[in-house]
């Protein structure tokens, strides 16, 4: 869901109670051509990460992991791409 949001004299953004309550208050900013992305830090990343361990099914491999990451990485870039080119091609058109 995209919502507007206008930053404050000093650059600041106010996100909002219920992103917060959802996504936590501490993110990495990414900062993109075109965009800039922030990513939720969780409170802790080690048992976080922890936690997303424990999913993995025990007879996958490391090989299969670092498959999956790199078509999911992919599929995420692309669809970045995609945004992107739309929004490109929407300015267009209204020109």
């Amino acid at each position: 869901m995209e919502t507007a949001v206008i930053a404050d004299e000093r650059g600041r953004v106010t996100l909002g109670k219920d992103v917060a309550d959802k996504y936590g208050k501490k993110f990495a900013m990414v900062k993109m051509p075109r965009e800039i992305v922030l990513i939720p830090i969780p409170d802790d990343p080690l048992k976080s990460l922890q936690e997303e361990g424990k999913k993995i099914p025990a007879h996958m491999s490391v090989k299969d992991m670092k498959r999956i990451a790199l078509e999911e990485a992919t599929k995420e870039a692309m669809g970045s791409l995609k945004y992107t080119e739309n929004r490109k091609i929407g300015k267009n058109k209204r020109r």
